[in-house]
């Protein structure tokens, strides 16, 4: 990430969990602070028969809730809009880091409050 290396107060939003490199996206979010990652097209039946997130990276993706950002590609998705918002409910995350990632971390980065 040399941009990153060299902007480190730069803001990144980092498209589809960096799939297929979601580990080591994980691991840049982890190390910066200015760092999200947004969901677009991420646990949906589409993204899940190509690249589904293991067991680590969900537990990492839990513990970073204040920094993933819901993302949809609406309109140029190839599933209904809902199902992007339902993938995220069967995680299984709990309500706080669903309201987190589809509002709150927004709002608080685009400074909506």
């Amino acid at each position: 990430m040399p941009v990153l290396a060299r902007h480190p107060a730069l803001v990144a939003v980092i498209a589809h969990l960096g799939a297929p490199e979601t580990t080591e996206f994980l691991d840049v979010v982890q190390q910066r602070p200015n760092t999200y990652l947004d969901t677009t097209m991420s646990f949906t039946d589409f993204m899940n028969r190509i690249r589904p997130m293991t067991p680590e990276e969900l537990r990492r993706l839990a513990d970073l809730g204040d920094r993933v950002l819901f993302g949809s590609d609406f309109p140029s998705i190839p599933y209904p809009y809902a199902h992007a918002v339902h993938a995220l409910v069967r995680l299984g995350m709990g309500p706080d880091w669903l309201r987190a990632v589809l509002r709150d971390n927004a709002a608080r980065l685009l400074d909506l409050s």
